[in-house]
């Protein structure tokens, strides 16, 4: 994941993109484990401005792969200490299957 906190949008505090190749994933538009984990990095490091208890974090992906897409992402903490942390946003269906085992 490689991010800026120069966002296209003014309401959001960074822009990220996330690329896993080696796992068939050329580019992800939106990546809720890898936001999530990106919010705990800001708070540990004050790279955002915190807010006590909680700081949110509006992360825009997937502009660039023609899937705009926005995450909400709330840390609780104490400190620079990361206590918890939720990922949210909507959703759009894309695919549909069974797997059978």
């Amino acid at each position: 994941m490689v991010f800026s906190l120069e966002t296209e949008r003014a309401a959001s505090t960074v822009h990220c993109r996330m690329f896993a190749p080696l796992l068939g994933v050329p580019e992800d538009p939106a990546t809720g484990s890898a936001n999530g984990a990106l919010g705990a990095y800001f708070v540990h490091y004050h790279a955002v401005s915190l807010a006590d208890p909680t700081t949110r974090i509006v992360s825009e992906q997937g502009a660039e792969i023609g899937r705009p897409s926005t995450l909400f992402v709330e840390v609780d903490h104490k400190g620079d200490e990361a206590t918890a942390v939720r990922v949210g946003g909507q959703v759009v269906l894309v695919a549909e299957g069974v797997v059978r085992f």
